[in-house]
């Protein structure tokens, strides 16, 4: 039984781009009707309590200040459209700037006298006299309190306070009107503003996510370019700083793809010569063998020889390749030890100068005795012998002398590799670290090689968080260096060995 799997087209970054900012327009318009016509009423009664409660302040200062309080306070009533009472504690009034027909007096009994506050226009009276002495009663010396006024749908909010260091207080009396007609009016505008801003902002959002989704979709064009192996390319840059470290990124990966490309075909190129050329020579010693030197033991032994050496210089081929592959894609890990390296270094260069490889060379050495060194045995006397015989090598016509020298501070120790051949050109020696990179130069080679030597010798060193480098002058010799970290051996002794 088969399923069927439906293909859903996936939105694309425009779309989902305007999406989004045409749902953020519309959040902030509802959120705004909502404050505007919703809560309009509730956030108009809180701002006139705040209101009132300044207006209190302000009257403590006038007294404070012991400014001419009545025109200060008949400004600060008509700024804010507020009734102020001044009374003492038992209920007197002491002044108010409200006029005649704002206030009335009322005769309760023989003993005391009840001042009423009358809102014009709602038929409401306020005893103020009874506010001033809750005002006195009250823990915080402070009353405050809304009356409803149904007939009229409006409220009444009175604040009452003592004023500080007196033996007087004051009571606000605040109308809030109902704000209906002007919900209505925002309402209104607020409907023609929605629906103006809303097909405003939906072109804005379309043109601003073409914008931004435009050098994605360019620079996904040219990277499609690069994976069908078009490395001219480049990534443009568009004036957004995410997008334009990402086109420096990308730049810099083709510049490394192209570049590894180039090597890739050069190593090819340079692999299949050098191993045409030992399996032709295998094949035409075999042959010669066969048909003419099978029965002349001297003639078949000459070209056994070279067909062994041949097949030997394969091996080597082979052998440096797989070490370089492994080194450079981290299969091979480091055992790192503690060794003498002086003995490893006089042992591999003897071994070096009785066999075969060198037949011309003068070989000498210094190198001081006891230097312990931190690292991998095995690698560490790769890198030595593959710069002995890159020396041996490289280093021209005629005997010639090469020197392996080594120094030693209290953390590191530095070995240096010197021959006074050919040398190389300041053009090659940026290249000559490269993996089968082959200088321009042509000179006699007595022992043959891969041409990975040098790289290999990079990776391990590289591996070790090893200095290296090489300092060369044409026609007057090379150096080649590298450093190891040096551990203490205790009673170690500072006599060199110098042997030739």
């Amino acid at each position: 039984m088969k399923i069927k799997e439906k293909n859903q087209k996936s939105k694309t970054l425009t779309t989902m781009l305007w999406l989004n900012f045409t749902t953020l327009a519309v959040i902030i318009f509802v959120l705004l009707w909502f404050m505007q016509v919703v809560f309009l009423q509730t956030y108009y009664s809180s701002m006139k309590k705040r209101e009132t409660a300044q207006i209190g302040s302000e009257i403590e200062n006038i007294f404070k200040n012991a400014l001419d309080y009545k025109d200060k306070i008949d400004e600060v009533g008509y700024r804010n459209s507020a009734s102020i009472y001044i009374l003492s504690l038992e209920g007197d009034l002491f002044y108010t700037n409200t006029s005649s027909t704002g206030t009335s007096l009322y005769i309760k009994d023989q003993t005391h006298t009840s001042y009423f506050a009358q809102m014009p226009g709602r038929n409401v009276s306020i005893d103020i006299s009874e506010v001033a002495i809750n005002i006195n009663e009250s823990p915080n010396k402070k009353v405050t309190y809304t009356l409803d006024v149904d007939r009229l749908k409006t409220q009444i909010y009175v604040y009452g306070k003592m004023i500080p260091d007196t033996e007087y207080c004051y009571v606000i009396i605040m109308p809030i009107d109902p704000i209906d007609s002007t919900s209505t009016v925002i309402t209104s505008q607020l409907i023609y503003t929605t629906i103006i801003s809303l097909i405003i902002s939906t072109v804005i959002a379309l043109f601003m996510s073409k914008r931004i989704s435009k050098p994605i979709r360019d620079m996904n064009e040219t990277a499609k370019k690069l994976s069908k192996g078009e490395f001219n390319v480049v990534f443009e840059k568009c004036g957004y700083e995410e997008l334009d470290e990402l086109a420096d990124t990308l730049n810099s990966t083709t510049n490394s793809l192209e570049k590894t490309d180039l090597i890739k075909r050069e190593l090819l190129a340079n692999v299949s010569h050098d191993l045409k050329t030992p399996l032709t020579m295998i094949k035409a010693y075999s042959e010669m063998i066969r048909d003419l030197s099978g029965d002349n033991k001297q003639k078949r032994e000459a070209h056994l020889k070279v067909i062994i050496d041949e097949t030997d210089r394969l091996t080597r081929l082979v052998n440096d390749m797989m070490d370089l592959s492994k080194i450079e894609s981290g299969v091979i890990t480091l055992n790192k030890e503690k060794f003498n390296f002086s003995q490893v270094a006089v042992s591999l260069i003897d071994r070096i100068k009785l066999s075969d490889m060198d037949t011309e060379h003068n070989i000498e050495y210094t190198i001081p005795n006891d230097l312990y060194v931190y690292a991998d045995r095995t690698k560490i006397e790769q890198v030595l012998y593959n710069l002995v015989i890159n020396a041996i090598k490289h280093s021209g016509e005629g005997k010639r002398n090469i020197n392996v020298k080594v120094t030693a501070t209290q953390k590191r120790v530095k070995v240096c590799v010197i021959d006074d051949g050919v040398g190389i050109s300041e053009e090659n020696l940026k290249h000559i670290w490269d993996r089968y990179y082959k200088a321009s130069e042509s000179f006699t080679r007595n022992v043959q090689g891969s041409g990975l030597g040098l790289a290999i010798v990079k990776n391990i060193l590289i591996k070790h968080g090893s200095d290296y480098g090489v300092e060369s002058t044409l026609g007057k010799g090379s150096t080649f260096w590298f450093d190891m970290e040096r551990v203490a051996k205790k009673d170690a002794t500072a006599n060199k060995v110098n042997k030739q």
